[in-house]
């Protein structure tokens, strides 16, 4: 990877990253896609691919596939620790993985030796012949060349077949070896979808008898003579260790208009027959036990 390259990676890596946290609309769902499925698959192409050279087929398929699985890692990873997983910890996983692939992109390339320069080349016009003799080699020059020509003459020994052979089985060596790094990509690949399908069957059997609160409200009835309407609201799935429960109604303005206890029955339901203002649009809030933040919301529109 250019040095060009790892700083145009890491600069647009921060500058998605800064659109998704605190930019536009546009500009975080532009930072998103970058993230997700471009920046870490081209750093990452620079760690995995280093000693290879890719193709433009190989660079548009392995780039988006890399990036994804750095989703899926970052997920697994972010779960195991127990933190939330959101935007934030989205972010800063692609962020990282970007540019701590990108620095050590780098510092590979710096420690990578310096191949051997051209072997020097044979004057111009000069011709040999190669004669074995024994167990050595002589150059002379080739029959018809002038006398002035100068001589080269340079014995090359000849390889002992144990040599020929040491020779078969450490290339032999060096071929299980890059096919066991081209492989290593896919094995890993393989790896983390595994992982992710098991996060997700756990995931599901966790969550599949979970009880889930739900608060709703039937259409609002006609509006009286006083300016009342008659809404029936109702909440399902309560617990009674979470009880108990407050409804609270408030106007546009932010004020409580009216408040019910709630206490949780046997079924975890409540359903109650409200007399709320007609004219206004109504917000409809339900607390748990010691909550100062509403766990269910939702909004009555106001009669015409």
């Amino acid at each position: 990877m250019s040095a060009l390259l790892s700083r145009v990676l890491a600069a647009l890596a921060l500058a998605a990253g800064a659109a998704v946290l605190a930019g536009p609309r546009p500009a975080a769902i532009a930072g998103g896609l970058l993230l997700g499925f471009v920046l870490p698959g081209m750093a990452l192409l620079g760690v995995l691919f280093r000693r290879r050279s890719l193709t433009a087929v190989e660079r548009t398929v392995l780039t988006p596939a890399l990036s994804m699985g750095v989703l899926i890692v970052a997920g697994l990873v972010v779960h195991g620790v127990g933190l939330r997983i959101d935007r934030l910890a989205w972010t800063v996983s692609t962020v990282g993985v970007t540019l701590a692939a990108v620095v050590a992109a780098r510092m590979m390339r710096r420690r990578t030796p310096v191949a051997a320069g051209p072997a020097p080349r044979r004057p111009v016009g000069e011709k040999l012949v190669r004669m074995e003799v024994e167990e050595n080699t002589l150059r002379l020059p080739a029959p018809g060349v002038a006398e002035a020509s100068t001589i080269v003459m340079s014995i090359v020994p000849v390889v002992p077949p144990a040599e020929d052979e040491q020779r078969a089985a450490a290339e032999d060596r060096a071929r299980r070896r890059r096919l066991l790094r081209q492989f290593l990509p896919l094995v890993l690949v393989a790896g983390v979808l595994a992982g992710a399908s098991w996060l997700s069957f756990t995931t599901s059997r966790a969550t599949h008898d979970t009880v889930v609160t739900a608060l709703a409200a039937a259409p609002s009835g006609p509006v009286d003579a006083a300016g009342n309407r008659a809404v029936r609201v109702s909440a399902s799935g309560l617990l009674a260790a979470d009880g108990p429960y407050t409804v609270r109604v408030a106007g546009p303005s932010g004020t409580t208009t009216l408040q019910r206890t709630v206490t949780v029955s046997g079924d975890g339901a409540w359903s109650e027959t409200l007399s709320l203002p007609g004219a206004q649009r109504l917000t409809v809030n339900l607390y748990r036990a010691g909550d100062t933040t509403a766990y269910r919301t939702l909004y009555v529109s106001a009669v015409d």
